[in-house]
């Protein structure tokens, strides 16, 4: 899914910030999180973050490509691969794992949400 670039994402080197790669990560989850069931949405919080810069993202660059998905699923748990990509470029990969809430604490993925997660 295409991201838009802000102006405020650059820095004076004139190319996107290290930190700006994790909002554009966001972004693109946040939009691919409106597919999930509906017991997973607003339920699950953010557990580990990373990101591995393959690239530098240029100044001029209006809009990036992210592609999310499901690299594993645990327990309670899942991990999402972010591919960030210009011109069809990788630029970075983002590494997210996500725990499922229940009243404050973790809680077992439910069959439903483990089989669509696996899908």
């Amino acid at each position: 899914m295409p991201v838009q670039i802000r102006f405020s994402d650059f820095d004076p080197l004139n190319h996107v910030n290290n930190v700006a790669f994790f909002e554009i990560m966001e972004t693109a989850r946040v939009e691919a999180m409106r597919k999930l069931p509906r017991s997973l949405k607003g339920h699950m919080v953010v557990r580990h973050a990373s990101c591995d810069y393959e690239d530098q993202i240029r100044g001029g660059t209006r809009s990036v490509d992210v592609t999310v998905s499901v690299e594993k699923v645990g327990t309670s748990s899942f991990s999402l691969l972010h591919e960030i990509t210009v011109d069809g470029h990788v630029v970075g990969r983002g590494h997210v794992t996500m725990v499922a809430l229940a009243e404050g604490r973790s809680r077992p993925l439910t069959d439903e949400e483990r089989t669509f997660l696996d899908g």
